[in-house]
């Protein structure tokens, strides 16, 4: 008999604002003074985070219980330089104002050849076990944003193209936001993120199916193994849970990070339900 394991993650409980706990806000700009949408925030290995909504602002409730002086509060986006501050330095400031750096990229140049390239999937579609991770509550504060799933794939051809990728998701949220990124690997676990832009999707109404990400604009081409994730960055006020299914056993590795400044925490042999398309 098969029987359904569900694995709870990111599941967090709301408290009203009291003595035990601190709200630190703020806007997020360039250098421009334009806001800036989908910048993680977030205390360093620790769940405790949020993204900047679509007008720059953010809101994080930390209890007092969870932090420690030495603590360090990141901002991070794809395309900008990362800050980070003591948190013992802004912890009482009701009103911050951080300005991050655009980040100069140098594009690695094109390879053009006259080959017929070939066309692969790769990746894992089945449900042989059931298992469920991300869990949300829409009762929660927004701190639950930034949390990420991901998965590692093997790349076995130089200059190989990312043309699409597909998961598989649960929501009953009016509108999801989604951020796709990809990371080189460092000792087994996502390291760095290879993307000079952000990649983002909202999916609209409620879904228990297949969202499909067209990636050909992006031109990404890689030559090593990959972590490709799946950050949740927005949602509608109405709904009340979002998860992934997961497949196990598969030759991939999972990953998981609660809180979008956290580490990252792996589980060999079992994957979400993620595939991609490739060239090469």
């Amino acid at each position: 008999m098969i029987r359904a394991l569900n694995i709870v993650i990111l599941v967090f409980i709301s408290i009203p604002l009291c003595a035990n706990e601190i709200k630190i806000q703020g806007t997020i700009s360039d250098q421009s003074n334009k806001t800036l949408q989908y910048v993680s925030i977030g205390i360093v290995n620790k769940t405790i985070g949020t993204v900047s909504d679509i007008n720059g602002k953010f809101e994080l409730i930390i209890n007092k219980k969870d932090i420690s002086d030495i603590d360090t509060l990141r901002f991070s986006i794809i395309g900008y330089e990362s800050k980070s501050f003591p948190l013992s330095e802004i912890i009482y400031h009701t009103d911050l104002k951080i300005q991050l750096n655009q980040k100069i990229v140098t594009i690695p140049e094109a390879i053009v050849t006259g080959k017929k390239l070939k066309t692969k999937i790769k990746g894992t579609k089945h449900f042989p076990v059931p298992l469920y991770v991300g869990v949300i509550d829409s009762t929660v504060q927004d701190f639950t944003l930034g949390s990420s799933i991901a998965r590692s794939l093997n790349i076995n051809h130089e200059n190989t193209r990312i043309e699409n990728i597909r998961f598989f998701l649960y929501s009953n949220f009016d509108t999801t936001s989604i951020r796709i990124n990809i990371y080189s690997i460092r000792r087994r676990k996502p390291y760095k993120s290879i993307l000079t832009e952000g990649i983002y999707t909202q999916i609209t109404g409620k879904t228990h199916d297949w969202v499909s990400v067209d990636l050909k604009p992006y031109n990404i081409v890689v030559n090593e193994d990959i972590v490709i994730a799946i950050e949740w960055v927005g949602r509608s006020k109405n709904g009340s849970y979002l998860f992934f299914p997961l497949a196990r056993p598969s030759a991939a590795s999972h990953f998981y990070r609660q809180g979008c400044q956290n580490k990252w925490e792996k589980y060999p042999g079992m994957s979400c339900l993620m595939e991609l398309t490739l060239k090469y």
